[in-house]
């Protein structure tokens, strides 16, 4: 694979920020491939990580595998690998950058206290979270820190990282220090939800792209009950630990919705 042929976009965002649906409505663009599945998984392939979550394979390597991820690329201008998790996983940045310096990267976030309760919604219905929310957050801490070295699929680097995955600063500063700021583009997920057709266009400029214009439609997936006691108990303690990169995503929030 030419270098050319490399993914040149990437969505960075957090797990439940909405880069499904960006990826989606990006993915009608004629002169965008996104990758097979939207989340290509390659930077943080296990097999390609050492016991440090360092990729430490050579670029040949990520070429290969990225060839079957976009077998059905035809020519268009931007590859998409729209990975939550490169964001998340700071080592994995620096290679990212080395592999792709000029890439562009979107970086999605949202509210991380609705998005850890997100993330925890979703790991229980897959079975993956056996216990209550409340002792889920009380007990993140602990169970990251038995999991590391730990880069596997199934990891609970990757299930259980439910506040952790909302220190959304510190994943900024990383993408500034490895890309130029031209090439970074930060989006709050309300935008994307509530101005639909003004976000799609600021994308669309900041990748150089013809205006094309893409349905609204409800990707936003997510069902709801009231929350229980432990629930509540559970928001508040997130809210307690998040305070101050509340206020760091705040400040990206559509004006209207702060």
């Amino acid at each position: 694979m030419h270098s050319d042929s490399r993914p040149n976009l990437f969505i960075l965002g957090g797990q439940k920020c909405g880069t499904t649906a960006l990826a989606h409505f990006l993915a009608q663009h004629p002169d965008i491939a996104l990758a097979q599945g939207k989340e290509a998984h390659v930077f943080d392939c296990p097999d390609f990580l050492n016991n440090q979550g360092q990729v430490c394979v050579t670029h040949q390597a990520l070429d290969k595998a990225y060839r079957s991820k976009f077998s059905h690329a035809n020519g268009q201008r931007y590859r998409c690998d729209a990975t939550p998790i490169y964001g998340y996983w700071q080592p994995i940045l620096p290679a990212l950058a080395d592999y792709q310096p000029q890439a562009k990267v979107i970086f999605m976030l949202r509210d991380p206290v609705e998005r850890a309760i997100s993330h925890y919604t979703m790991e229980r219905s897959r079975g993956l979270e056996s216990v209550s929310m409340l002792r889920a957050f009380l007990t993140e801490k602990w169970r990251l820190k038995q999991a590391q070295h730990n880069y596997q699929w199934d990891s609970p680097l990757r299930t259980h990282s439910y506040l952790d995955r909302g220190r959304f600063s510190r994943q900024w500063t990383t993408i500034n220090q490895c890309f130029q700021s031209e090439n970074i583009l930060l989006l709050h997920n309300d935008q994307l939800r509530y101005q639909h057709n003004e976000t799609l266009a600021k994308v669309f400029q900041f990748l150089d792209l013809q205006q094309v214009e893409i349905p609204v439609e409800s990707v936003f997936a997510g069902q709801y009950t009231p929350p229980s006691l432990s629930q509540r108990l559970a928001k508040l303690y997130a809210q307690a630990k998040l305070s101050q990169e509340q206020r760091f995503v705040r400040q990206f929030a559509p004006h209207t919705l702060r």
